[in-house]
């Protein structure tokens, strides 16, 4: 009895574990079911979500955009082709090139082209050299009073640019005797506080431990810096470069005060002079501005990888 007690537990236990099989094969294609369901939710939400940014960003490409496609097109437009009118005409009736060319024959355009070139890469060289000079102390070297020299150097961000050009002009006029050449937009941005700062955090992000073997191997600081620390940072110093070099090209206010003699003015300072000229011709001035703009606008779009992944480089570091 207990041998056939044990035979019929046995079976039950059998019985059982098929029956757990039968359920299971029933129910999983139930959960695969439900795990690819979910999967689709899951991507149906996330297309919506981009499909909502991506339209966000084109709006706001679209607003950044449209000033400068109107202004070019308003260049090529001819002398028959209304500038505001009901409904407005974007495009250009008659496309001509006639006012570039009037605007070259009136203003000596490639002079002031090679005095923006010749600026822009002086103090881009300069600025970038003196600022990655100054970084690296304040980023691994140990002294006393380097902290506080650090944020005194952030706070002078705060100070609006306009405030140092009352002493900066006295001392181009009166000390340095600049006045009215290039020298004079050239050397007052020889450095700068925000491109010490993205240095010295790219700088901050190079291990120690490299720094400590050059010095075990006998190499002095300015080796360091020059052979080891600065192949490292090259996409920050390329973010600075690019940021100092538009930064120059675009600069108006400064160059305006110190150079009146127009075999000496850069670009955005003699086309200034369109004003003058061409007062009632908003279609030459709209050529002037596009010239200014066309030729710094494709040096970004070429290096603006760059420029984005030294930025993200000094952040992290």
């Amino acid at each position: 009895m207990t041998r056939s007690l044990n035979e019929r537990g046995g079976s039950g236990d059998a019985a059982g574990a098929v029956g757990a099989i039968a359920t299971a094969a029933v129910l999983e294609p139930v959960a695969i079911l439900t795990g690819a369901q979910l999967r689709r939710r899951r991507r149906r939400r996330e297309l919506a979500a981009n499909t909502g940014w991506y339209a966000l960003l084109t709006l706001f490409a679209a607003i950044t955009v449209f000033p400068f496609l109107w202004m070019m097109l308003t260049s090529l437009k001819g002398s028959t082709d209304p500038i505001a009118s009901v409904p407005p005409q974007l495009l250009p009736g008659h496309p001509t090139l006639a006012n570039y060319q009037r605007v070259l024959d009136s203003l000596p355009i490639l002079k002031f082209f090679q005095n923006s070139i010749v600026v822009s890469i002086a103090v881009t060289g300069l600025n970038v050299l003196v600022s990655a000079m100054a970084a690296y102390p304040l980023a691994k070297m140990r002294f006393r009073g380097r902290e506080a020299i650090f944020y005194l150097l952030l706070a002078t961000l705060i100070v609006p640019t306009q405030l140092t050009y009352i002493p900066s002009f006295i001392l181009a006029v009166n000390v340095f005797h600049y006045y009215d050449t290039l020298p004079a937009v050239i050397l007052p941005g020889l450095a700068s506080a925000f491109n010490i700062f993205l240095m010295r955090q790219a700088f901050r992000g190079v291990p120690n431990d490299l720094i400590d073997a050059a010095r075990v191997d006998g190499a002095g600081e300015w080796r360091i810096w020059w052979q080891i620390l600065l192949p490292i940072v090259r996409p920050s110093l390329a973010a600075v470069a690019i940021f100092t070099f538009v930064t120059s090209w675009n600069d108006f206010l400064w160059p305006s005060l110190m150079l009146h003699d127009r075999t000496q003015m850069t670009l955005p300072v003699g086309l200034a002079a369109l004003q003058g000229f061409f007062s009632s011709d908003f279609r030459s001035i709209a050529a002037g501005v596009t010239m200014t703009v066309i030729p710094i606008l494709l040096f970004f779009i070429v290096v603006q990888r760059y420029f984005v992944r030294g930025l993200a480089g000094a952040v992290k570091g």
